[in-house]
């Protein structure tokens, strides 16, 4: 048992430090698609191989505000506000779990909406279980052309709104092991689909998305009702990259608090608690360059529960005994 902690520990290290050096000197700015800070809570709505891993009917949902206080010149809100709600559930004819995400994201006058359905196929590997997925999926993007104010008059930038629809395939894989370690790896947008969005509007091409989770559960010997959770959670979408390093002290299961920081960008403070089959969690991102405004502000909601299908007891009936 002893060999087998030291051993998890040893690919953990070895984890961080290559997502390390995949991404130190890359710039740390924001891609197409949404970050979130509660990352810990959010491995569905990103990597498809975590369908199913829970052995239990899960359902998160996630909403963020980046950047309080950011408004145009109309005073209407144009910083980025996300919504997300991700679900799955083992199948065990089908050796593994489906997923659903819908998430709507809008920055400015962009709003993106996106949803996806998943399989992955789970199978036993070493101590935990390993789950590689696919999902399918569609996003509509809309641009407001009417809260656009261009310097001069552009017959093609009056009022309305102009959308388009996108396909989207995604590939991931995940590891756990229970009370241990955890890795990830998945891309989304893989297709990098083209659109025009709107008349004579250049075409918005999607960036193809690259994310890597890791973490490891470390128990307290003295009290094993103290348990610490490190992690990192990376983002890359071939340019630019989102390197996010966090620590979590869980008590009893119940309750935690911890800290995140996004290189070159945010520190942040997060608390959460978990009652019976619902848990909640809340982040606060302190903004470390100009362009954070006031903060950003965001809350999780998870339901989780198991089904315990109890077998019917048959009866027959004999006509000896009325």
């Amino acid at each position: 048992m002893l060999i087998s902690v030291k051993f998890n520990r040893l690919i953990f290290i070895r984890t961080i430090a290559l997502l390390l050096i995949s991404v130190l000197y890359s710039p740390v700015i924001a891609q197409q698609e949404p970050q979130f800070t509660l990352n810990m809570f959010n491995h569905m709505a990103v990597n498809p191989g975590y369908a199913g891993l829970r052995d239990a009917i899960t359902v998160t949902g996630i909403m963020r505000q980046q950047w309080i206080g950011i408004n145009d010149a109309d005073g209407d809100r144009v910083s980025p506000e996300t919504f997300v709600v991700s679900g799955d559930a083992p199948i065990r004819f089908l050796r593994g779990g489906v997923s659903a995400t819908i998430m709507q994201d809008k920055i400015g006058y962009f709003k993106d909406i996106y949803v996806r359905l998943g399989y992955a196929y789970n199978r036993p590997l070493g101590d935990g279980e390993l789950g590689i997925g696919i999902n399918v999926g569609f996003v509509n993007k809309t641009l407001d052309y009417g809260k656009l104010k261009p310097v001069d008059d552009d017959p093609l930038i009056k009022g309305g709104s102009e959308s388009t629809m996108f396909t989207d395939i995604g590939l991931g894989a995940f590891y756990v092991q229970p009370g241990g370690l955890y890795l990830g790896l998945s891309t989304s947008q893989l297709l990098q689909s083209s659109r025009q969005l709107g008349t004579g509007a250049a075409e918005f091409q999607l960036r193809r998305h690259y994310y890597a989770a890791a973490g490891y559960e470390i128990t307290w010997i003295r009290n094993p009702a103290y348990v610490f959770i490190p992690g990192v959670f990376v983002k890359y979408d071939g340019t630019t990259a989102q390197f996010d390093l966090n620590a979590r002290l869980q008590y009893n299961e119940k309750f935690w608090g911890g800290v995140t920081y996004r290189f070159q960008e945010t520190a942040a403070v997060m608390v959460g608690m978990t009652a019976k089959d619902l848990s909640f969690g809340y982040a606060y991102d302190i903004p470390l360059t100009r362009i954070g405004g006031a903060g950003s502000h965001e809350i999780m909601v998870r339901y989780s529960f198991k089904l315990e299908l109890e077998k019917t007891k048959r009866s027959f009936r004999n006509t000896r005994f009325l």
